[in-house]
């Protein structure tokens, strides 16, 4: 048996990356001259979702690089065994929840405020990471920032 999670999530500046590279590998070009070959009318008009999806991967990664903030989010439907649902426990969710509303410097900052013990909130972070629900970011030498990549979890019972 399996549980339906819909997944609402921001791609991080990796997978973006990974995105251009393989929009540019499959056209053998560069988004320029795909969007000139397009705008020209010298693509078929079956083009142009890769068109949209490519311009708004190439101008949210401008953005990330121009001002340090990305914002490209993804729907994603995956399939939970239920060892894996059952590592989504009422304290993880609840933790990502707060993480989504907090803004917070590191993850003591994250316990602290969250009230509960820094090695405990690490491990939640740690397997919430696995999922692609957070992004533990290193700033300032041994600093971890933990930061919400997901916008919207729904799980779907069938």
């Amino acid at each position: 048996m399996f549980m339906l999670i819909r997944i609402i999530r921001n791609l991080t500046s990796e997978e973006i990356e990974e995105k251009i590279r393989k929009f540019e590998k499959e056209f053998g070009m560069g988004f320029e001259k795909f969007e000139e070959l397009f705008l020209g009318q010298k693509l078929s008009t079956k083009h142009a979702r890769v068109y949209f999806e490519w311009a708004e991967l190439v101008d949210s990664y401008k953005g990330y690089m121009e001002e340090g903030t990305l914002d490209y989010a993804v729907e994603e439907i995956k399939d939970f065994k239920p060892e894996q649902a059952a590592l989504l426990t009422p304290k993880r969710v609840e933790l990502l929840y707060r993480l989504a509303a907090l803004r917070v410097e590191s993850i003591n900052d994250l316990a602290k405020k969250v009230k509960r013990n820094v090695k405990n909130v690490y491990q939640d972070l740690q397997a919430l990471s696995k999922f692609g629900f957070v992004r533990l970011n290193k700033r300032r030498g041994r600093t971890i920032v933990p930061e919400t990549l997901v916008k919207e979890i729904t799980f779907l019972i069938r």
